[in-house]
C-alpha cells in the first residue's frame, strides 16, 4: 500500500493488527501499518474487545480470533471470525461453547473451502472440533479430552496442549502440548479426531514444548520448547519424526540465574533464517539454517522491552515484536552484514499488554 505523508512524501506500507488484553477502555484489537522502507510503525484504528483475545490467524479472507473468558459466564470467551481487508475487521459468527478459552486454533481450508475448525484449550486439557458452514463458525461438533502430566508441578501437572495444525502432507491434524511433553497426531474421522498413538512421540521431560513449524518442502520440523528454551529439529516424512539437533533459543552462558521462556518462532521469508522470542532474558534472537539439513546455526540477538511474546518479518527485513509485560509494538532491523546482524529502530507504539500480531493478507 502506497500512502501519502506530510509534504507528499510516499510511503510504501504492510498492515498488520495486534491483539491486546489492556484494560476496559484499551482491550481490543489494533491495526497498524509498517513503513517498509524505514521500518516505522503506523498506528491507524482501534476495535474495542469484550474479552482478551488470546491468538488470531488468517484463513482466506476471514481473520478468526480467539477470547479469553474474562467473565466466567457462559457467553463469554469463544472464538469470533471477521471479514478482513487492509485495516478493516468486520464480525461475521461467534461460537462461544459454553465460556470455553482457546488459545490456538486453525481451519482445514480457506474462506471459500473450510468446513472445520479446530482448537486447543490450555486451561481444560481439550481439542474442540466445530462446524463451519456457508462460511460461518457454527457450533461444536466434538471434543477430545487429553489426561496426563510430566515433570515440572507448576506448568506440566496436566495436559496443556497449546498448538494445532496440519501436517504438511495433511495426513494428520498435529497437537503440541506443554504440559505432557508429546507432540500428538490425530486422525480427523469426519466430526471427530482419534489419537495415532503409532506417530505421536515424546520429547526430554521439562521441554514445555509450545509450537511447531515445518519447512516450505515439507521435510524438516522445528519444534519449540517453551520451558527449556530449546529447539528440537526433527527430518520428517511420511508420519515419521527422526530429531537431529537441539539447540538453545539464545547463548545460555552467564544468564542461568534469569528464568526464561521461549514464546515464539517464524522463518524469514526465503527460510535462510528462524527468529525466537525470548521471555526473562527479554531477546529477539536470530539463527541461520542450513540449505541442506535445514540444521540451525545461532547468530545473533538483540535485546527486547520485557516479555516479547509475538514476531511478525515484513519485507524479509523488518522485525515487529510485540512485548507483553512492556506494553510495547516494536520493530527490528535484519541486515547481512557481519553474516547476518540484528539491529534495534527508533520506532515503536505503546499498547496496553500487546500478545499477538498478525498480518493483514492480500486475496487478489
Amino acid at each position: 500500500m502506497a500512502l501519502f505523508g506530510l509534504f507528499g512524501k510516499k510511503r510504501i506500507t504492510e498492515s498488520f493488527f495486534v491483539n491486546s488484553y489492556g484494560n476496559d477502555q484499551t482491550r481490543g484489537l489494533y491495526t497498524f501499518q509498517v513503513d517498509v522502507e524505514n521500518g516505522e510503525i503506523l498506528y491507524k484504528k482501534f476495535f474495542k474487545t469484550p474479552s482478551d483475545p488470546i491468538y488470531s490467524f488468517n484463513y482466506g479472507r476471514f481473520v478468526c480470533v480467539t477470547y479469553k473468558n474474562r467473565s466466567g459466564t457462559q457467553g463469554d470467551g469463544g472464538i469470533c471470525s471477521y471479514a478482513a481487508t487492509s485495516d478493516i475487521l468486520a464480525l461475521v459468527s461467534h461460537i462461544s461453547d459454553n465460556g470455553k478459552t482457546y488459545v490456538h486454533a486453525c481451519t482445514n481450508g480457506d474462506h471459500e473451502t473450510a468446513d472445520r475448525l479446530y482448537a486447543v484449550d490450555y486451561y481444560n486439557s481439550e481439542i474442540l472440533v466445530a462446524r463451519i458452514e456457508k462460511k460461518k463458525l457454527i457450533a461444536p461438533c466434538s471434543r477430545y479430552q487429553l489426561e496426563g502430566h510430566s515433570i515440572d508441578p507448576k506448568r506440566q501437572n496436566q495436559p496443556h496442549p497449546c498448538y494445532v495444525d496440519f501436517t504438511p502432507d495433511k495426513q494428520r491434524l498435529i497437537v503440541v502440548d506443554l504440559g505432557l511433553d508429546k507432540v500428538l497426531l490425530f486422525k480427523m474421522i469426519d466430526r471427530e479426531i482419534a489419537l495415532d498413538e503409532e506417530h505421536s512421540f515424546d520429547l526430554q521431560p521439562g521441554s514445555g514444548p509450545n509450537k511447531i513449524l515445518f519447512n516450505k518442502a515439507g521435510t524438516i520440523a522445528y519444534v519449540l520448547n517453551e520451558l527449556s528454551c530449546t529447539i528440537n529439529v526433527y527430518k520428517y516424512n511420511d508420519l515419521n519424526f527422526e530429531l537431529i539437533q537441539t539447540i538453545d533459543t539464545y547463548p545460555k552462558e552467564g544468564y542461568e540465574d534469569i528464568p526464561s521462556t521461549a514464546s515464539q518462532m517464524i522463518f524469514s521469508e526465503k527460510e535462510e533464517r528462524l527468529y525466537v522470542t525470548n521471555c526473562g532474558h527479554d531477546s529477539l534472537s536470530l539463527f541461520i539454517v542450513d540449505k541442506e539439513t535445514g540444521m540451525l546455526t545461532y547468530k545473533d540477538f538483540v535485546d527486547t522491552s520485557p516479555n516479547p511474546r509475538d514476531l511478525k518479518i515484513f519485507k524479509d527485513r523488518w522485525i515487529v515484536v510485540v512485548c507483553q509485560k512492556g506494553g510495547v509494538v516494536e520493530s527490528y532491523e535484519y541486515r547481512k552484514e557481519r553474516g547476518g546482524m540484528l539491529f534495534e529502530t527508533k520506532y515503536s507504539y505503546m499498547v496496553n499488554e500487546p500478545v499477538c500480531i498478525t498480518k493483514f493478507e492480500t486475496i487478489y
